[in-house]
């Protein structure tokens, strides 16, 4: 059976639900796909094909029902991360069918195919420092945005988060049920806060880990991403002071070792393993994502000032390789307003850098093409989203990529926010500290949500 569109608060006419037919595909899942318009406001013009798979609760007598998860990127794909695992917890997965999707564009979901051009983007210099430097940059972020136009065509608009939005209701009506479970983990948390604010009644539990806050907008990097980053080197420093084992203490530290291989890589005094001033930072940025990073960066650092950049070469492509660069940049630069032009751009981005100067420049430019391509269709504004039941928003203390400050206000802003602070260094809280794990499993489970000022 399949369930009619619930009240919504968005004016957007959904096409008649399909049922979706599951078939076998190995390993106790079963996998799918559903068609969805290009663009809703036009559905003629074509659709696009969603993939998904489903892993059925492992206690059929006690199934809850659906829990759609998706795990962030942009671009990354929730089909894999279900495929190679992802429950939440035993209990999750004993009483909730866990579905996961890739959003369109993304993983199999009539993937958007271009991308050739972005290695010889990222191998620059984003902090360019002379005309030669700028002027490859320039020529290089236009080269990306110059091929995914060509490769995407009409389509190019109609991949951000505006859409998928409202895939995730299609999905929903597809598999029949009045609502469903969702867990948005980093850019997922946008996708379920927008479907929440235009689909109310289709919620049934909500958790939201490693916050985007989507009244922020905009695809140059914010000030806080900046300060986050920031503090993460600082908390990597303090733990390096701490350890009698890091190789970096007769280097001064994490700070001075950086900064002492950033100036011999940009003067040419070391190279190798295709590192510039970039991909060092990029071994920083991966760092950030997890205190368990914190030592290979130390180990990374102290090998580059021996000459040798392969530890600092391996963390830069770890970083890179987190999610596929072109939906990355896609979606993102549709997700709101930007500026337009490289001169713009690069100028917000050195106004940036002048606060952080190891980072925010090349925090700033990475998303660069974004200025090739139109202007973002995405609205930033606080998401209330009445007239659902409580909401589980999920704040690391140490988050760099999704600062712990954005959860606090998106919270606030939810008509039943209810916030759950967790003392960890670390991008997503779910997997990495029990207590939190625990709590979103009560949450989903029993409709329980931590008590106000709950924290782990």
């Amino acid at each position: 059976m399949v369930t009619p569109a619930p009240t919504t608060t968005t004016t957007v006419v959904l096409p008649e639900a399909v049922p979706i037919e599951w078939d076998d595909c190995g390993g106790g899942l079963d996998c799918a796909t559903l068609a969805v318009p290009i663009d809703y406001a036009d559905p003629g013009i074509g659709t696009m094909e969603l993939a998904l798979v489903k892993r059925p609760a492992g206690d059929p007598a006690q199934r809850i029902g659906t829990l759609l998860m998706n795990p962030g990127g942009p671009g990354a794909s929730g089909v894999r991360r279900v495929t190679r695992g992802f429950t939440l917890s035993d209990e999750v997965a004993r009483r909730f069918d866990i579905v996961g999707f890739d959003p369109r564009g993304v993983g199999q979901s009539t993937p958007i195919t271009c991308g050739a051009a972005v290695p010889a983007f990222r191998a620059l210099d984003l902090a360019p420092d002379t005309p030669e430097e700028t002027a490859a940059l320039a020529a290089a972020a236009e080269a990306v945005a110059d091929e995914c136009e060509a490769s995407e065509g009409d389509r190019l608009g109609h991949l951000g988060t505006t859409e998928v939005v409202h895939d995730v209701e299609v999905i929903r009506r597809a598999i029949g049920e009045p609502q469903i479970s969702f867990v948005g983990l980093s850019y997922g948390t946008l996708i379920g806060l927008r479907w929440a604010e235009a689909y109310p009644a289709s919620v049934r539990a909500l958790v939201l880990d490693g916050v985007v806050d989507p009244a922020a907008g905009g695809s140059t990097t914010s000030p806080a991403q900046v300060d986050g980053v920031d503090a993460s080197l600082d908390a990597i420093d303090a733990a390096c002071t701490a350890d009698a084992e890091c190789p970096l203490l007769g280097a001064g530290g994490i700070h001075a070792a950086y900064d002492e291989l950033a100036r011999r890589i940009e003067a040419q005094e070391t190279s190798g393993e295709g590192v510039g001033p970039t991909q060092l930072a990029y071994a920083a940025f991966y760092a950030t994502y997890d205190a368990e990073y914190w030592p290979r960066l130390w180990s990374a650092i102290a090998t580059g000032l021996e000459g040798d950049l392969a530890g600092v070469a391996a963390m830069a492509e770890s970083f890179t390789s987190l999610v596929p660069y072109a939906p990355f940049a896609l979606i993102t630069c549709l997700d709101g307003p930007h500026v337009t032009g490289f001169d713009e751009w690069a100028g917000e981005s050195r106004l940036l850098g002048r606060a952080s100067p190891r980072f925010a420049e090349i925090l700033g430019n990475e998303l660069l093409p974004c200025a090739f391509w139109p202007e973002g269709i995405g609205t930033p504004d606080e998401v209330s989203a009445p007239g659902t039941p409580p909401i589980l928003v999920i704040g690391s203390t140490g988050d760099a990529a999704t600062p712990y400050d954005q959860a606090v206000r998106v919270a606030r802003a939810l008509a039943e926010g209810v916030l759950l602070t967790v003392d960890i260094a670390g991008h997503v809280a779910i997997g990495d500290s029990p207590c939190a794990t625990e709590a979103a499993t009560r949450y989903l489970v029993d409709l329980v949500p931590p008590a106000p000022g709950a924290r782990c």
